[in-house]
């Protein structure tokens, strides 16, 4: 771990999903190594990136003993190896790995935030959570936001100061690669009849995790009362279910299970954005919204709450269209006229992909990443 860059995380799929890119373009800078909740060592090396994976127990949840364990063993192998830099991912990845690093002396130590966990809590855990990212930001040396509206709500909120903090790009943790989210007919038509699409059905998907803070609640509500109204519509469900919201939504969904098809974690999300014609994130807290923009480059609009980080992700009325958070009503009447509409879904499809091509590649994000670092570096 002598003179290289640590990356650290709770869980190996955020590696997987978005640090890929930049761990390619940062290791012409220094060598790089995974500090991650898994045993997989060759987890990378599968998808063709030559960087070990080594266990820590980090969790996501609160477990006391745990996390001082998981402390002690990130400090240990900071104070032990020396590494020119530490950065973390997920909030209790930069809990504790920028705790070991500010105590093991290590010179640089950054820290993404993706979004807070504590928006939807209330009471003393909110106050505790949002302590625990005031203890990040005093101990890392730079802080990246990905995007400028959660930015300016840290802030807001007395976590972050003024200048303290910086964003990549425009936005995005990663950015997105265009090649690979692509508009793709020949897709479209595959990935259909394996799931028993009709070819003119009108695709509603939502991709990512199945949890409450994400809204698939209200987004199976909504689907389920507007359903009879549109007998081509059905609604695609792709992603992991975290503690069985999938049968909830069933509940909710009613008769309106028999246009609903489900498909749990996928390495290969382009596929379900290349065949579907809308994009759904009725989101209650979201630090940007990478899927949004996937889908975008994919010639997708996308239906999302109104609320920071998506803003950046879809410009309102051009890119794709917009509902107040938690509200059903207003989130089923957006639905039941944009399904009604397939020039404007066009329309605003393609000026998606253009949005997302002149302010998000992967090129524009991973360049600012690899220019930050070798500034950090250069003054160690």
């Amino acid at each position: 771990m002598n003179s290289c860059i640590v990356f650290v995380t709770s869980h190996p799929i955020t590696v997987l999903a978005f640090m890929l890119p930049h761990i390619r373009t940062l290791k012409s800078l220094a060598p790089v190594k995974i500090l991650a909740n898994s045993k997989d060592v060759r987890l990378l090396q599968q998808r063709g990136v030559d960087v070990p994976v080594e266990f820590v127990p980090v969790v996501r949840h609160i477990a006391i003993w745990s996390d001082i364990k998981a402390l002690w063993i990130l400090y240990w192998r900071f104070r032990r190896n020396r590494p020119l830099a530490v950065h973390t991912i997920t909030p209790k990845a930069g809990l504790l790995g920028m705790t070991a690093a500010w105590l093991a002396r290590v010179p640089v130590r950054v820290h993404s935030f993706t979004g807070q966990v504590w928006v939807t809590r209330t009471g003393f855990l909110r106050w505790l959570l949002k302590a625990a990212d005031k203890l990040i930001v005093a101990m890392a040396t730079d802080l990246l936001v990905d995007s400028r509206s959660q930015r300016d709500f840290l802030i807001d909120q007395g976590v972050l100061a003024i200048g303290r903090s910086s964003v990549l790009g425009a936005g995005s943790i990663c950015g997105v690669n265009t090649h690979r989210f692509s508009p793709n007919g020949s897709t479209r038509e595959i990935v259909r009849k394996e799931l028993g699409t009709a070819s003119d059905a009108v695709v509603c998907l939502y991709l990512g995790r199945l949890n409450r803070d994400k809204g698939v609640l209200d987004l199976a509500s909504a689907f389920g009362r507007i359903t009879d109204k549109h007998p081509k519509a059905e609604f695609w469900v792709v992603g992991p279910d975290e503690a069985d919201y999938f049968q909830q939504m069933q509940m909710l969904l009613g008769g309106s299970m028999s246009k609903v098809k489900r498909v749990g974690f996928t390495p290969l999300p382009e596929r379900f954005m290349q065949a579907a014609d809308l994009f759904c994130m009725p989101s209650y807290r979201e630090g940007f919204g990478s899927s949004v923009i996937e889908a975008a480059a994919c010639g997708v609009p996308a239906l999302v709450s109104r609320i920071y980080g998506l803003t950046e992700a879809v410009i309102e009325g051009q890119t794709g269209w917009m509902h107040e958070p938690g509200n059903i009503q207003d989130l089923s009447k957006t639905l039941d006229s944009l399904l009604s509409d397939p020039r404007e879904r066009s329309i605003r499809g393609q000026a998606a992909r253009q949005y997302v091509e002149t302010y998000f590649t992967q090129e524009i994000v991973t360049n600012a990443m690899r220019n930050l670092y070798e500034d950090r570096l250069a003054k160690v």
